[in-house]
């Protein structure tokens, strides 16, 4: 297959999988648009919505074109591959595909994860400390309940790292908290990988690269296709958080083997060396999606955007009128864990 890569935005994920390239066995990179199968165009859809838009690829080849975005909002605007994408319509008929977030492999890469050739990080000691752990920036309501709760367990460890922001490479004693985060992934059974700003994680896959059984909760998250999911991945419910031990336990006995499906499944479907073809795939797939037609959708472009700005404000007015009224009743901030 032939694939053309454009980008809407600045954007360092194209050059990350223009480099991933050279793995491919199937498809190839062309420089001239109009002879390409897919064009594969990077930047956001969410926050810029009208620059996709009106993006001259997209205006002169809709047919051919998809999105790649990592964007915390979901706005399907056109047909693609998407990191953060819940269960809808979209992702039913095959319009909209969740895939990694290629960003992990780009200069923000953490030195220690070894993707390659070992489940473990190089230099880093496996010996299982951990019931279940969790590490991770205070990006949503779901974290911060986890943050609150009192597991009363020595074995049990959660941790919230909002001090540490992984995509400044600047910061002092960076490599020492990744390193750190590495230890806690190889040192543990389970892995907790809540939803973030967005449904999904870039953890999640994180987890799966370490060998370790990931357990997700994120209750409307589309999980990409290929992997047997239900051979390794425990899925809890968010209301359910409390009941994490009774919920786990069970599952001990065949943690070890659940981490080595998690890593195979990886391997085979989420590695460098596959990313660039799964992710040419997907985005052909989405392009030859299940009715309707592409065509009900673009005369619906307009109406998404103005639903999605208008969910926006309502979101952020709904926020800083229940600020508005905990402060008034002197009550606990649900969000002041954001740091």
């Amino acid at each position: 297959m032939k694939v053309y890569l454009g980008a809407v935005c600045e954007t360092d994920h194209i050059g990350i999988l223009q480099s991933h390239a050279v793995y491919s066995k199937s498809h190839e990179i062309v420089m001239d648009p109009s002879a390409a199968d897919v064009i594969l165009i990077f930047g956001t859809s969410a926050r810029e919505p009208h620059r996709l838009l009106e993006y001259g690829l997209y205006k002169s080849f809709p047919e051919s074109c998809a999105v790649y975005t990592e964007d915390d909002d979901w706005l399907p605007l056109i047909p693609g591959v998407h990191t953060n994408a819940p269960i809808s319509k979209h992702t039913r008929i095959g319009r909209i595909f969740n895939y990694a977030h290629i960003s992990r492999n780009g200069r923000f890469q953490n030195r220690f994860r070894e993707e390659t050739t070992s489940p473990v990080p190089i230099g880093i000691k496996a010996e299982k400390r951990y019931f279940f752990t969790f590490q991770g920036g205070s990006t949503s309501l779901l974290r911060k309940r986890i943050y609150n709760l009192k597991f009363n367990r020595s074995d049990v460890l959660i941790e919230n790292t909002s001090a540490y922001w992984h995509w400044d490479n600047s910061q002092p004693g960076r490599l020492e908290q990744q390193r750190r985060y590495a230890e806690t992934l190889a040192a543990s059974h389970f892995v907790l990988c809540p939803r973030g700003a967005g449904m999904g994680s870039s953890r999640f896959f994180e987890v799966m690269a370490a060998g370790v059984a990931p357990v997700l909760l994120s209750d409307d998250y589309a999980l990409p296709p290929g992997p047997a999911w239900d051979r390794f991945l425990i899925q809890v419910r968010e209301r359910d958080i409390t009941k994490l031990p009774e919920i786990l336990e069970p599952y001990m006995g065949s943690a070890a083997e659940r981490g080595r499906l998690a890593r195979q499944a990886f391997d085979e479907h989420f590695s460098i060396e596959c990313e660039f073809d799964r992710i040419v795939e997907l985005a052909a797939h989405s392009l030859l999606h299940a009715l309707p037609m592409e065509e009900h959708f673009r005369k619906r472009q307009a109406a998404m955007i103005r639903r999605f700005e208008l969910w926006c404000k309502t979101r952020t007015a709904l926020r800083a009128l229940v600020l508005k009224v905990l402060r008034a009743l002197r009550l606990k901030n649900p969000y002041q864990m954001n740091r």
